[in-house]
C-alpha cells in the first residue's frame, strides 16, 4: 500500500482486511462519508453497511479527523 497520512493509510488497511469492528471503532459516531457517486453516509453503521458491498476506496479527495483521533469527514475522489 502507498505510503498516505496516517489516518487515511489506517482507514484504508482496515477496509482491506474487512475489520469491520476495528473501523467501527476508528469512525467518530456521528462520521459523514461521502461516496464517489456523492451518495452521502452517516454513521458507523451505514458507512461500513456500504463498503462491505464495495471495492476497498481510494484515497481520499478530503478528509477529517477529530481531536480523538477517529474519522470525522471522508469524501471519495468523483469519477
Amino acid at each position: 500500500m502507498a505510503e498516505f497520512v496516517p489516518a487515511v493509510g489506517n482507514i484504508l488497511s482496515l477496509i482491506e482486511r474487512r475489520d469491520w469492528n476495528r473501523l467501527e471503532a476508528s469512525l467518530s459516531p456521528d462520521v459523514v462519508w461521502v461516496t464517489a457517486v456523492e451518495e452521502r453516509l452517516h454513521g458507523p453503521a451505514e458507512v461500513i453497511a456500504a463498503l462491505r458491498e464495495d471495492p476497498v476506496p481510494g484515497p481520499p479527495a478530503f478528509h477529517e479527523v477529530g481531536e480523538d483521533g477517529r474519522l470525522t469527514h471522508w469524501v471519495d475522489k468523483m469519477g
